[in-house]
C-alpha cells in the first residue's frame, strides 16, 4: 500500500453512511481530492477534527480504486474562531465554493492553497473590509489560474490606459478584456463595466504581488474594485 503525505484544507464534507464522511481536500501537491474518512463522525475517531470543514491538516493518504483514504492525520490549524462566526463563515463558504469549482485532481494547487489559507487568516484575525478581501481573493485566484486580461493597454487600439489618472476604462465582460473610452464610444454599453484608473492600478497590484502582500492596501472608493471582482469571476466561471 503506497502512502502519500500531503498538507491540505477541507473545502467540502459530505456524510456517508452512519459514521463515515467523504471530504474534499485542497492539497499542496495532489490538487483537489476526494477522500473517504472512515469512522470520522465517531467521537473517538483520530480523524474527527481533521475531517471537518475549514480545518487545515497534514494527511497520510492511500488510494483505492475510487477514493483516497485517510491513514492518519494531524491538525495544523482549525480556524476555530472563523468557523463559529456566522458572517465570517459565510465569506469562507463563498471562497471555498469558488475554489471547488475551478480546481481539479492532479492540478498544481500549491499557490491556491497558500492564497486560501492567507485569506482565511486575514478574515479571521485582521480588521479588513470583508467585501474588499473577497474581491482581492477572487482577482488573485483567477490570476494564478492564468485568466488575467491585459491591464496596461487598451485591447483594441493599444493605447496606454494608465496615463490619465482621471480617465475611465471599460471592462468587456463578454471577452474578458479592457478597453479605453474612445474604443467604446459607439458600442453597446451593456456589455461593459466602467472603472477608474486607480481601481485598475489596484487590480494590477493584486495580480503581480506576492500572496502575502496582496491585502496590504486599502481603497477610498471600493465599489469599482468589488464590482470588477464579482463580474470578472462570473465571466471566467461562465467560460469554463
Amino acid at each position: 500500500m503506497k502512502l502519500t503525505k500531503v498538507k491540505g484544507i477541507v473545502i467540502k464534507e459530505t456524510s456517508y453512511r452512519d459514521n463515515d464522511k467523504i471530504i474534499t481536500i485542497l492539497t499542496d501537491s495532489l490538487g483537489k481530492v476526494s477522500v473517504m474518512a472512515k469512522g470520522a463522525k465517531k467521537t473517538n475517531s483520530p480523524n474527527l477534527a481533521s475531517s471537518q470543514y475549514l480545518v487545515y491538516s497534514e494527511f497520510i493518504l492511500y488510494k483505492s480504486t475510487n477514493y483516497y483514504y485517510i491513514n492518519s492525520s494531524e491538525v495544523i490549524n482549525m480556524f476555530y474562531n472563523l468557523r463559529i462566526d456566522f458572517e465570517k463563515l459565510n465569506i469562507a463558504f463563498e471562497l471555498t465554493k469558488l475554489v471547488y469549482s475551478v480546481t481539479d485532481e492532479n492540478q498544481d494547487t500549491a499557490d491556491i492553497l497558500k492564497l486560501l489559507l492567507n485569506t482565511l487568516y486575514v478574515i479571521d484575525k485582521l480588521n479588513k473590509d470583508p467585501k474588499l478581501v473577497t474581491a482581492i481573493f477572487k482577482i488573485k485566484l483567477l490570476g494564478i489560474l492564468g485568466f488575467t486580461p491585459r491591464l496596461d493597454v487598451c485591447n483594441n487600439c493599444r493605447k496606454k490606459i494608465y496615463e490619465n489618472i482621471e480617465e475611465k476604462v471599460f471592462y468587456d465582460y463578454i471577452n474578458n478584456i479592457f478597453l479605453c473610452r474612445d474604443c467604446v464610444l459607439n458600442s453597446d454599453k451593456k456589455r461593459y463595466i466602467e472603472i477608474s484608473v486607480p481601481t485598475l492600478i489596484a487590480i494590477n497590484y493584486v495580480v503581480r504581488s506576492d500572496i502575502k502582500k496582496i491585502f496590504s492596501f486599502d481603497l477610498k472608493e471600493k465599489y469599482d474594485f468589488e464590482l470588477f471582482g464579482q463580474v470578472y469571476t462570473e465571466t471566467i466561471q461562465n467560460s469554463l
